[in-house]
């Protein structure tokens, strides 16, 4: 499969959330250029035993969707399947040929749910490409609910990762029309002595920074009108709050310092944690 084939894969589990996630989903792939494929795991490993009329069943949870995400946008070239296996890994299997995974977030579920926390958590530390995790994702479900249009924010510390994150985040923002916030939390370094630390100065030389990180980035896509914020504090209370009023906050899934072993960093899991919008993590092979 081509990369530019690659397609947005949601999963579902038959609940409002998952419908609101494949609105979402079925959006992404819209604006992209992407297939849409819609995805439902059982939730049982091995050989399905029930009769076949009760898997017809658990499949009518994909093909339901599907008709919804075709009466939103007729022209969209959408597939279904619905696979043995936990939706964690099932969903982590699937990423390695898709261009991005979706799933929603309502904050509770059962046993079965498709969209408990753990889920998206596994999801984005172990997929390999990027994941949109929508929190609080039934407010999209209904027809008549507009998808949000205000800006995106990126965290940028200036390591790999977030660089890639920044990369998605330019593309989104392009594909919708909308202004990129990027945000670099900053503290200042502890002093034992001396005269404290020129706050004004030190928040303007993170923002120059930041300015010169981003210059690569904004030829590459000049119609995007970027916001900079540097912000004194630690990052996760920064990028919530900055975020608090965003389309979506992108990040990478650990930041700089991150070990190699170490699949999500303590700041982006705070994020998906706490944040009531959409996050996109910026996860790759």
């Amino acid at each position: 499969m081509t990369a530019n084939r690659r397609p947005v894969i949601v999963g579902v589990d038959g609940s409002p959330a998952g419908l609101g996630a494949v609105r979402w989903a079925a959006d992404e792939a819209v604006r992209h250029g992407k297939p849409l494929r819609i995805t439902h795991a059982l939730g049982v490993p091995g050989p399905f035993e029930q009769p076949f009329e009760q898997v017809v069943d658990e499949h009518d949870i994909a093909l339901d969707a599907a008709t919804e995400a075709r009466g939103w946008y007729p022209g969209l070239h959408i597939t279904t399947s619905t696979w043995h296996g936990s939706p964690a890994h099932v969903l982590v299997e699937e990423s390695r040929h898709a261009s991005l995974v979706v799933v929603g977030s309502r904050r509770t579920g059962g046993f079965r749910s498709l969209l408990v926390g753990s889920v998206g958590l596994q999801l984005a530390a172990r997929a390999y490409c990027p994941v949109l995790i929508v929190h609080n994702a039934e407010r999209w479900a209904a027809p008549e609910s507009p998808l949000p249009r205000q800006p995106i924010v990126v965290g940028f510390d200036g390591s790999a990762h977030s660089d890639f994150a920044v990369g998605l985040a330019f593309s989104e923002a392009a594909t919708r029309g909308v202004e990129l916030v990027a945000v670099r939390a900053w503290r200042e370094q502890a002093r034992r002595w001396g005269r404290g630390a020129d706050l004004t100065r030190l928040a303007a030389a993170v923002r120059d920074a930041l300015a010169a990180d981003l210059e690569p980035w904004q030829a590459k896509y000049p119609t995007v009108p970027v916001g900079l914020r540097a912000v004194r504090g630690t990052a996760a209370p920064v990028l919530l709050a900055e975020g608090s009023d965003a389309l979506m906050v992108v990040l990478g899934p650990r930041g700089r310092g991150g070990l190699d072993d170490v699949r999500l960093g303590s700041v982006t899991q705070q994020v998906l944690d706490h944040a009531s919008i959409p996050v996109l993590i910026a996860q790759h092979a």
